[in-house]
């Protein structure tokens, strides 16, 4: 032992040369040829690791073991099987056995041996077919239940891997399978069962003519031990019928029901009459198994029965009905599994007495169960209105239990309407009515189910071009839950698309009835809620000037007709200009079609402010913002019109937030302050409005700068009188500048402007404090009214991009205290000319502020209108600390409304507007 151990350390060694691993593979197989009995199996398994560690010598090794085999084998014993396992290590390979050698180790009297045989055979250790076949048939019938289950799985093992011409041969494996079926050892039967399954299988298939006969033989056979005390044979039992291709429709019916049935004498063979006591209620009893893993089982195998009868899966449809309802979630899940299943395969028919329990399933607890019910719905065919109406009712509840699950719900209304749109034109008008009632304010808006309405609504045409009695107010309101719904109908359209195919729905109303009052100057305002899209451009990006649809807005201002050639704002266009514009993507114009569709509805919604019904327009205002929020560009175009959208909703939501205060006129502290954070925000977004972006013709600047009147206008109902004066200065300027634009463009002014121009034109010298301190300005409030918006793509988003590198909490930047301290920065800036003023603003938590001057013409134009540079930025004023927090950030001077500067000494000579948010740059003290 002591020698054998220094062989180990030898052979595991690295450093070995391959001349001592020779030697000690010699002196090794020296040993077991001439001492075959002093340590046989620590020599094998050295043998075996100097092959592992020294992969050259396996060859002369295999060799060398293959010449003591009459040695080592004869007579057969343990040492035999470690010599066998030996020779299967080192070649990598099923070692071959002569017919003389693997008879004697199956007939030695050693049961380790043996079942050691039995249990590599065909696997690990080859034979004559002829041989070993007979001999595993001969080993079932072993006095050990071991080797008896280790016989039937080499069957097992040797039925699925090889190719039988010799019917004889697999009757007499399956005849072995048969017998052991009613052995006493649980662990043969499930073995037993296993080679019934498979060979009788293979027994059907060796003729079409008697197919069917072994088919029920099997069928049958495996029904009868579905009573067995053993749970996973009742399991193995139920997995094979789940294999079987062909079984009679009289034993599968029977299979159903516990007493023996009475069939047709013409259709009834004798076989039936003999196997049917055997079959008799099978299934019902795997249902009615205690052991969960058993009617799981009974799921799986009538997935596959259920298609070899429509009766029968008629007659199945009972017992699924009834595991539905199984106190497991993993027996619940299977059953609905195998109904999908019969649903894809057109055997699934829900009547209305099982449609009423299957819809409770919807409000199960488990999500998984809860989303294959709805595959099933998804599919099924529903064959009455009634039924219908149940089924979208029982969806429609499952929404509002669990609206965690809402795509998946919307998904399912989707398929529901494509594949019934008669039933959908039947309550097209009730759903309608109730979409309208609850977009109008007349009762409860639940934007979930008015959501799933539109998606029912929406999706019955799809299949259908017509839309039969479907209202197109329905697509109209469908675009405003664009991001809400595209998730339903992702299998046949993106979301594009489908934005595109709401906005040809919506354009087929009758055009909305226009009115307008010349004398008052008023904008028209529109009857129908939904409005005709069309601008510069259709939704498939094709401007047809003489189509009637195609149509440009009318001229809010003298109420006539834009001519032909003349796009909105009142700008002259070449034809050729307008096709160069329609060649840019579809997805483009459709979003920016989605965009306009969305702030035209802005004035439908005043009258509801104005009479104090501020909750739902401020619910419909979140609404259109997530929308906006949510949508997805491919070009900067659509991108700046999306942000200059959102930030225009942002103010007329503030808008709306204010009136609302000024009209409870409630002195409640809080509520004053309140009041003065949103009137702040409010002069904030209107500068951000107007400094932010570029681009505008003078129709959309007039629209902005009315609107900024309107925020002034509101703050001067609230403000001090210290604070009268500046922000009627502040007014005044706005004013002047939107007086020159009606002088330039000839334009009637709305009432709200010419009243405030009235007052601005009698009162001196911008109004002393004492006369504008009895000034009302609330009755002004009431002739304002947002315009019919439209953006065009010359809109263009000024921002900034600031990145400090290489700092944070945990890397900041060195200081040294009293000196100065340089600021890596990153800089980017979009759409800004060469003639603004950017500046970069630094401060600190005492207030103080330090502002640098950015030098546009050292930005390196990287395209278009996009400037990057990199600047190392000096800080002077850095305090007595070990570390500090500054904020940086990039402000764009506003010149729009220059009342007064802000500051006189080397820095931004108006108010600046920020153009990115603010950067926390940390710095620590030099040690």
């Amino acid at each position: 032992m002591q020698t054998l151990t220094s062989m180990m350390n030898e052979i595991r060694n690295p450093s070995t040369p391959k001349s001592t691993a020779s030697s000690i593979l010699k002196s090794l197989t020296h040993s077991l040829r001439h001492a075959p009995g002093s340590h046989p199996s620590q020599i094998l398994k050295l043998i075996s690791d100097l092959c592992f560690y020294h992969p050259s010598l396996a060859q002369l090794a295999l060799d060398s073991l293959q010449s003591l085999a009459p040695q080592l084998t004869d007579p057969p014993s343990q040492l035999t099987i470690e010599y066998l396992d030996t020779l299967v290590y080192i070649s990598g390979r099923p070692v071959e056995l002569d017919d003389i050698l693997f008879t004697s180790i199956c007939l030695s009297p050693s049961f380790p041996v043996r079942l050691w045989m039995v249990r590599n055979s065909g696997y690990r250790v080859m034979v004559r077919p002829e041989l070993l076949y007979p001999l595993l048939m001969g080993m079932t019938k072993e006095p050990y239940p071991c080797v008896r289950e280790e016989s039937l799985e080499a069957l097992v093992r040797l039925g699925e891997s090889a190719v039988f011409e010799d019917m004889s041969l697999v009757k007499g494996c399956y005849g072995c399978g048969v017998q052991l079926l009613s052995d006493n050892e649980d662990c043969v039967r499930i073995s037993a069962v296993r080679v019934v399954a498979l060979w009788g299988l293979m027994l059907a298939s060796f003729n079409a003519d008697m197919e069917a006969y072994w088919s029920n033989e099997v069928f049958a056979m495996l029904c009868s031990v579905v009573r067995d005390m053993n749970m996973k044979v009742r399991i193995e039992v139920f997995n094979g019928l789940g294999k079987l291709k062909i079984v009679s429709k009289e034993l599968l019916m029977q299979s159903l029901s516990k007493r023996v049935l009475v069939f047709d004498q013409k259709s009834t063979t004798e076989q039936f009459v003999l196997l049917a006591s055997n079959v008799a209620g099978a299934l019902v009893h795997g249902v009615e198994d205690e052991f969960f893993e058993v009617r799981k089982s009974v799921c799986q195998s009538l997935r596959s029965l259920t298609i070899l009868s429509v009766e029968f899966a008629h007659g199945a449809l009972n017992l699924l009905m009834d595991i539905i309802n199984d106190y497991k979630v993993d027996v619940r899940l299977e059953a609905l599994e195998t109904m999908h299943h019969m649903a894809i395969n057109h055997c699934l028919e829900l009547q209305e007495n099982y449609m009423h329990k299957f819809l409770d399933v919807l409000e199960d607890n488990s999500s998984k169960v809860r989303y294959t019910a709805r595959k099933i719905v998804r599919l099924v065919k529903l064959r009455d209105h009634l039924l219908f109406k149940s089924t979208i009712d029982g969806l429609l509840k499952n929404l509002d239990s669990y609206p965690q699950d809402e795509a998946d719900i919307f998904s399912v209304l989707s398929h529901i309407g494509r594949n019934h749109k008669q039933f959908v034109d039947l309550i097209a008008n009730e759903i309608a009515d109730e979409v309208k009632a609850s977009f109008e304010g007349n009762r409860e808006f639940n934007s979930a189910r008015m959501a799933a309405l539109l998606v029912l609504s929406i999706s019955a045409p799809f299949l259908n071009a017509d839309v039969g009695p479907i209202p197109p107010v329905m697509f109209s309101f469908a675009v405003t839950f664009l991001s809400r719904i595209h998730c339903a109908f992702s299998d046949v359209m993106d979301r594009e698309t489908l934005l595109e195919y709401l906005i040809q729905k919506s354009s087929s109303m009758v055009q909305p009835e226009i009115n307008i009052n010349e004398g008052e100057g008023q904008y028209p305002l529109v009857k129908d809620d939904v409005q005709n899209v069309a601008s510069s451009e259709t939704v498939h990006s094709e401007i047809n000037i003489n189509n009637v649809e195609g149509q440009l807005p009318l001229s809010k201002y003298n109420g006539k007709n834009v001519a032909d050639n003349e796009m909105v704002g009142s700008e002259m266009k070449d034809p050729n200009e307008v096709g160069r514009q329609n060649k840019r993507p579809v997805h483009d114009s459709v979003v920016l079609t989605y965009i306009n569709y969305i702030l035209m509805k802005l004035p439908n919604i005043w009258p509801k402010v104005q009479s104090c019904s501020a909750d739902e327009v401020l619910c419909s205002l979140r609404h259109w913002k997530k929308e906006l929020s949510s949508l997805t560009f491919d070009s900067s175009a659509p991108a700046d019109a999306a942000a200059f959208a959102l930030l225009y909703l942002q103010i007329i939501k503030l808008v709306v937030e204010v009136w609302d205060h000024l009209v409870q006129n409630t002195e409640v502290v809080s509520r004053s302050v309140e009041l003065e954070h949103k009137l702040e925000n409010l002069d904030r977004k209107a500068k951000e409005l107007m400094s932010h972006f570029v681009g505008f013709s003078e129709e959309e600047e007039f629209y902005i700068l009315e609107l900024i009147l309107l925020t002034y206008t509101l703050r001067l109902c609230r403000a001090e009188i210290c604070s009268r004066d500046f922000i009627f200065k502040r007014m005044t300027i706005i004013y002047l500048r939107i007086e020159s634009l009606l002088k330039l463009r000839s334009d009637v002014a709305s009432a709200f402007v010419v009243e405030l121009g009235t007052l601005i034109r009698e009162s001196s010298t911008f109004i002393g404090g004492a006369s504008c301190s009895s000034l009302t300005f609330d009755k002004y409030l009431k002739l304002f009214s947002p315009k019919r918006f439209m953006i065009r793509e010359a809109i263009r988003h000024r921002r900034a991009e600031l990145s400090i590198p290489n700092n944070g909490p945990d890397y900041p930047l060195p200081f040294a205290p009293g000196l100065t301290a340089a600021i890596p920065c990153d800089i980017t800036l979009h759409n800004i000319s060469s003639n603004c003023r950017v500046w970069l603003r630094m401060c600190i938590n005492d207030g103080f502020t330090q502002h640098v001057y950015l030098n546009l013409e050292s930005f390196v134009v990287v395209s278009g209108e996009v400037r990057k540079t990199s600047y190392s930025l000096p800080y002077y004023r850095t305090p007595e600390v070990d570390s500090f927090k500054l904020k940086v950030c990039i402000g764009l001077e506003s010149l729009f409304e220059n009342v007064s500067p802000v500051q006189e000494h080397g820095g931004p000579k108006c108010e600046l507007v920020l153009l990115c948010k603010e950067k926390i740059v940390y710095l620590s003290k030099v040690l």
